[in-house]
């Protein structure tokens, strides 16, 4: 089937080219993906990591089995989704056509999962499969990384809807149908031409504090030399001075939770339930020590041969401490 694209994209990669194609050409502009991650909605990868490949500059890779794996378990059961999908909407899953750019903002690329036809009408379809975690992520709507990535197809085809298709926990799979959002597509378009902006001039984007940025540096800095690098002082000053007032201020909070928790076990006393105006407000229950078998029956008897009880550390009961 031959689809139509209303923004007037064009295929500039066919769905079935070599990946090393496919590699090349995704250097060429922004996808879906990288959009999520230059909002700052992907744990897994930073900004920073997107410029420095669309540069073409050198990625350690991370070195994560069970992330490749998910990732590639994720492509082997794309099929079995969009049959899940067809099946429960009784809409058709369309093969990805390849490669599309856009003509106006040739740094606006796309990869469709798949697409759809709904009254006539074309729109995109995005596959996922998450683990079971993912649960109340996607039950009552597509989670905005999703969401984003999504609106980012709609700009660049020109449709007005899409459908994402989840399976969780190999088991459920959960379908949401999105509407075209048109201002959030001006910001993304907003966003990602500053980004191809920075791509082009060598200007590196702000770094920001996640842990994927962290991750990131940790790769890149790997194998750091015993040597010593003479920086602005106002420079390092600044963010020393950020850090310890961060370490404070968290430390501050420990010590608020650890106070209202303590108020709080106070008001319930013996009771494990406090209810204010007909409701539960607040929930606890006291904590058990958790010791070895053999210290346990040691404490209750000094006298005890400790040789009997040897290679049984392992064996592990819950003790309340004040009885021992």
């Amino acid at each position: 089937m031959t689809l139509t694209f209303p923004s007037g994209a064009t295929v500039v990669l066919a769905a079935d080219a070599p990946s090393s194609d496919w590699h090349a050409i995704r250097q060429t502009g922004i996808g879906g993906s990288d959009i999520a991650t230059i909002c700052g909605l992907n744990k897994w990868a930073s900004p920073l990591e997107v410029w420095l490949k669309k540069r073409g500059e050198s990625v350690p890779p991370r070195n994560d089995a069970v992330l490749s794996e998910a990732a590639e378990m994720g492509h082997e059961l794309e099929p079995v989704v969009a049959r899940r999908f067809t099946k429960l909407t009784g809409l058709p899953a369309i093969d990805n056509p390849g490669t599309l750019r856009h003509p106006t903002q040739p740094h606006m690329l796309v990869n469709l999962d798949r697409a759809t036809i709904e009254n006539g009408e074309m729109g995109a379809l995005e596959l996922k499969t998450r683990s079971s975690y993912a649960l109340p992520d996607w039950l009552d709507e597509t989670p905005i990384d999703v969401q984003i990535q999504i609106q980012w197809q709609l700009a660049v085809t020109g449709w007005s809807f899409a459908y994402s298709a989840a399976l969780i926990g190999g088991q459920r799979t959960i379908v949401h149908r999105i509407d075209r959002d048109q201002e959030l597509i001006d910001d993304l378009i907003r966003i990602s031409t500053e980004f191809w902006g920075w791509v082009q001039d060598g200007t590196r984007p702000p770094l920001d504090g996640s842990p994927a940025t962290g991750d990131l540096l940790d790769r890149l800095h790997a194998n750091p030399i015993d040597t010593v690098v003479v920086a602005d002082a106002a420079e390092v000053e600044k963010w020393l001075s950020i850090r310890a007032t961060a370490k404070e201020q968290a430390a501050a909070a420990d010590i608020a939770i650890t106070d209202a928790e303590n108020h709080l076990k106070a008001i319930a006393g013996d009771a494990t339930d406090v209810h204010i105006r007909g409701e539960l407000a607040y929930s606890w229950r006291p904590r058990k020590g958790q010791i070895s078998w053999k210290s346990a029956a040691l404490a209750a008897d000094p006298d005890i041969d400790a040789e009997q009880y040897r290679g049984d550390d392992t064996r592990v009961l819950n003790v309340h401490l004040e009885n021992l």
